[in-house]
């Protein structure tokens, strides 16, 4: 099921009306983010590996797979991501709030307070990003193509 079709980037949500809840806010924020910034796009084309999203607080999790024609959200774990968002709902609504500029290169976000709550929350392990340390990178190029500011 297509979340966003009009835009050059479809997002489609691999288990249609059935995915879970954390596949769907994704795949709702990723396919606004696709239509409102379209530059967005050429960074997304560049993930070649799978990165993920859990739900701390409903033990949910999806797999987003950016690909050319567009991106697939699974629902569960899929493949090996290369980036790993353990959250809750809040905190990842949070994290998609943060302003990210030149496709999350300069994370001016975090110099926010909203910014320095999150980093608390990811020294204090509330919020974990696997592989933050080893692709911080692609870790960055996540939180900004799930930014909807």
């Amino acid at each position: 099921m297509p979340v966003a079709s009009d835009t050059t980037y479809p997002v489609t949500l691999k288990a249609g009306d059935g995915a879970n809840g954390v596949a769907s806010i994704v795949g709702m924020l990723l396919g606004q983010n696709f239509e409102t910034f379209p530059d967005r796009v050429g960074f997304a084309k560049g993930v070649l590996r799978p990165m993920a999203v859990v739900s701390a607080d409903t033990d949910q999790s999806c797999t987003i797979m950016f690909r050319k024609s567009g991106a697939v959200i699974h629902d569960g774990l899929v493949g090996r991501p290369v980036v790993t968002v353990k959250a809750t709902v809040d905190q990842i609504l949070a994290v998609s709030q943060l302003e990210m500029k030149r496709g999350g290169l300069v994370p001016v976000g975090f110099f926010t307070k909203r910014g320095m709550s999150v980093l608390g929350q990811i020294l204090r392990h509330k919020l974990v990003v696997k592989g933050l340390l080893t692709h911080p990178v692609m870790a960055l190029r996540f939180i900004a193509l799930m930014s909807v500011v």
